[in-house]
């Protein structure tokens, strides 16, 4: 019960971080979250001209893991009442990166839309199979998949901002914000609780 609880605290550090401050400055119109760099990235001349490496649906990487993770969660709840409850805030958070309307409508075909709408279709169908199916799997099997959903939380778009940063620094000065950081140390022990529990259906087994 104790790692359940965590896993689910751990989600939402992961979530807070990249609802957070990843580029920190005192003026508030020039600080951004992941949600926001996903967008605003694009407007680097650097990404404009290509060869940049920087794939602008990375920094939504975080959040589609939190959906995938409160799916993974759900599984183990037997209410119907929560599972519909977490399930509805894993679809909520997942809808996130998708442009506002009416770029909404024509998303799932325009070439700068189309592949964030297809990975946040793909995530909220991965995330409500694994609510309806995921308690079917053995214990080492989601150990291994919290495992990888924490190290993926705390790698890609981390390393992908870090990637940026070079380009931002120079259109001005900031300091890297507390989400970021959040969302590092959130993966981290995501992946750290899944290692947990894998030792400990080993020793168990044993």
């Amino acid at each position: 019960m104790r790692s359940r609880y965590l896993l689910l605290l751990t989600l939402a550090l992961i979530g807070a971080g990249y609802f957070g401050p990843w580029v920190a400055h005192p003026a508030a119109g020039l600080i951004l979250s992941a949600d926001d760099l996903g967008e605003w990235v694009k407007f680097l001349p650097v990404y404009r001209a290509g060869g940049s490496g920087l794939i602008r649906e990375l920094f939504y990487a975080p959040i589609w893991l939190v959906s995938l993770g409160l799916g993974l969660w759900a599984a183990r709840l037997t209410s119907a009442a929560g599972k519909l409850v977490v399930v509805a805030l894993s679809a909520l958070l997942v809808f996130t990166p998708l442009p506002k309307y009416p770029e909404l409508l024509s998303a799932f075909r325009e070439p700068e839309f189309a592949p964030t709408f297809w990975i946040t279709v793909g995530a909220l169908i991965v995330s409500t199979g694994a609510a309806i199916f995921g308690a079917r799997l053995p214990d080492r099997v989601t150990a291994v998949l919290w495992v990888i959903l924490g190290l993926s939380a705390a790698l890609i778009a981390p390393l992908h901002f870090w990637k940026a940063t070079t380009e931002i620094e120079e259109l001005y000065s900031f300091s890297i914000g507390w989400g970021v950081m959040a969302t590092i140390v959130g993966g981290l022990l995501l992946a750290a609780t899944g290692v947990a529990a894998f030792s400990k259906r080993n020793r168990a087994s044993r």
